[in-house]
């Protein structure tokens, strides 16, 4: 009941205008919809039934409560006359859905003559729904209408649902198309099947044997590359003279020689991607040794990439910064800092002023920025000060009835339906905060701190955009293995933004991200074990199996940036990193992370933990950096 007492609080400062004098009729309904969860369905419908006339601004929800309970009573007629009432006075309700699920049920348990049209209705309205979608298919093949059918299951086919396969058992070689399995393949990899696409795109290329179709090509050469079968992909592209891909494979593969000789080609392209490119073989030049390279190279996309001046000019200062040319680099940061004023570019004019003992005869004025890793670097250097926080937003919206009554009746899910949906329909920033606590307070974290994160004020509301969630497993977690609570957090944040059951693409599963052999190589390890991979998205296994993991990290590298860089990238990457590269000091570390996705990560994790340490702890400049260590820190 923690969420009901805390939107209760909210409700009753914010909302003074709210009455709740009707608490019999509240209990009323709150036992009706508890009698039908419990299965006692002739109560619930006494108590729905009760219900209805007091509170008609949710009478869409007690009309399908209802027709639920009629239906398990076997009072089918009933049940589709509140359904057709929800219906006909509740047009735009969020739960029309799921009351013409239940009229479909209770349409084939009858065997209606209207079941088709009431299957053709649903499908027609709500497409996405491909389990109704494929019942609806398999009625109208038993039914002798083979085209329609074959339609519908042509469009399961071409979804990246469970159905899918099943619905291409229903269609011959001839009903599906070179044109269809490259769609199959396309959607599949915006799904991130990968290797399932494969197969359709190769499949659609034997059909068109002969062709050079670059559609085909591209769209099997970019799976192979996100299967990371780089040799593979850039002969694909080769062969669809994707320049850009073609590229981008053979520097993946570290075929330099091949580059290299088609380099002239590359030059041609007027495609600013391309820029992105040269970039990356400049980095791979001075990470060679081979600077002078490198700086030829920047210079070039300067010059022939307006769009991409500004990266370029930064690699090049850091080429420059990391390979002692201080004056030329200093030279360049300051040009960038005069431009554009970023963090970055003040942070790293700092250290060659540090590294040649130079006091700058300018004095120029740093603008902090909350959220940004360098403004945070300059505080702890002890550079600058902690911009002031701004005043927040008062937080005086007048709910709408329907969302008040869903709150007080203790209806978390429906509570969150509404909310998302006057989020959907409604753009008006003011509004976020409130929201927002809403969210948190019914347990949506996710969407709490995706919604506060968009808010220009947003550091106004520390404990919305950096939350204390899951807290108990977090201080157990802690505990144990001596590892500062705020650092998990900002793990977490980083990681799942506290979605217990997210699932990334490469199949980290839970708030900490776990892939499933990590989770149960560091959970053996610590007696903690997984019978099944859904039981790594269980909170407390999961925060106790993560922080086990990020602890051995930073053991084993003695620094919780190398170690944040490992959790990430994998412990491989790092100690290659470390032992191939000559970093002085763990920020020229930070900024040069080879990897640009665990670069970002790194320096979000860390801005986090700054933001946690600094908005629950009273500490000063000298002590967070004294946590983080990564002030003058040496190698």
């Amino acid at each position: 009941m923690r969420y009901l007492l805390g939107l209760l609080s909210i409700l009753l400062i914010f909302l003074p205008s709210a009455t709740f004098s009707q608490g019999s009729y509240y209990f009323t309904l709150v036992e009706g919809k508890k009698s039908l969860a419990k299965g006692d369905f002739v109560r619930a419908e006494e108590f729905l039934t009760k219900s209805l006339a007091e509170f008609k601004e949710i009478g869409d929800y007690i009309l399908l409560w209802r027709a639920y309970a009629y239906n398990n009573l076997q009072k089918y007629e009933e049940a589709l006359r509140d359904i057709e009432e929800l219906k006909k006075n509740y047009p735009r309700s969020t739960v029309i859905k799921e009351g013409r699920k239940l009229e479909l049920e209770i349409a084939k348990t009858l065997k209606l003559n209207s079941l088709g049209s009431i299957y053709d209705s649903f499908v027609s309205d709500y497409p996405e729904e491909v389990a109704i979608k494929f019942e609806y298919a398999t009625y109208l093949k038993e039914k002798r209408e083979l085209e329609k059918a074959k339609r519908l299951f042509k469009e399961i086919f071409l979804t990246p649902s469970s159905f899918a396969d099943k619905a291409e058992e229903e269609l011959s070689a001839n009903d599906i198309s070179a044109d269809d399995l490259l769609k199959k393949g396309r959607i599949l990899n915006n799904a991130y099947l990968f290797k399932k696409a494969e197969r359709y795109l190769r499949e659609a290329l034997q059909r068109i044997k002969g062709s050079q179709n670059t559609e085909f090509l591209s769209a099997l050469g970019y799976c192979l590359f996100m299967q990371k079968k780089y040799v593979e992909s850039a002969e694909i592209f080769k062969r669809s003279r994707d320049f850009y891909w073609r590229a981008r494979s053979l520097l993946r593969a570290k075929d330099f020689e091949t580059f290299e000789r088609e380099l002239p080609e590359y030059l041609k392209s007027s495609d600013i991607r391309m820029a992105d490119v040269f970039i990356n073989y400049a980095n791979i030049k001075r990470r060679a040794g081979l600077n002078d390279e490198g700086i030829r190279i920047l210079k070039m996309v300067v010059s022939k990439y307006p769009e991409a001046k500004e990266e370029a000019m930064w690699n090049m200062a850091w080429n420059y910064y990391t390979s002692g040319q201080y004056e030329e680099g200093r030279r360049i940061l300051q040009e960038l800092y005069d431009s554009y004023g970023k963090p970055k570019y003040f942070y790293w004019l700092d250290r060659i002023n540090e590294k040649k003992g130079v006091v700058p005869t300018k004095k120029y004025t740093f603008q902090f920025r909350q959220g940004d890793v360098y403004s945070y670097l300059l505080y702890m250097k002890g550079k600058t000060n902690l911009v002031p926080e701004t005043s927040k937003i008062r937080e005086n919206i007048t709910l709408n009835r329907r969302l008040e009554i869903l709150i007080k009746a203790g209806f978390r899910e429906e509570a969150l339906r509404e909310i998302k949906t006057i989020l959907k329909d409604n753009r008006d920033m003011e509004n976020i905060p409130i929201y927002s606590r809403l969210l948190y307070e019914l347990g949506d974290y996710p969407t709490s701190v995706r919604l506060i994160s968009k808010f220009p004020n947003r550091f106004s509301y520390q404990e919305l955009l950096y939350p204390r969630v899951y807290e108990d497993s977090v201080l157990k977690a802690s505990k144990r293995f001596n590892l500062d609570a705020y650092l998990i957090f900002a793990i977490m944040r980083e990681e799942s933004r506290f979605d217990r059951l997210a699932q990334s693409p490469a199949g980290a599963l839970g708030l900490m991200q776990l892939m499933p052999d990590t989770a149960r190589r560091e959970g053996s390890r610590i007696g903690v074990y997984f019978r099944k991979d859904s039981e790594i998205f269980e909170q407390e296994k999961n925060i106790l199996v993560g922080s086990a993991y990020l602890k051995n990290l930073i053991e084993e590298f003695g620094n919780i940036v190398f170690a944040i860089a490992a959790y990430n990238a994998g412990e491989k990457a790092v100690s290659s990193w470390l032992k191939n590269y000559s970093y002085k000091e763990i920020d020229e570390f930070m900024e040069d992370i080879p990897f640009a996705e665990t670069r970002n990560y790194v320096q979000k994790v860390l801005s986090s933990y700054f933001e946690y340490l600094r908005g629950n702890r009273n500490l000063t400049a000298e002590h967070i950096s004294e946590i983080i260590k990564i002030r003058g820190g040496k190698l």
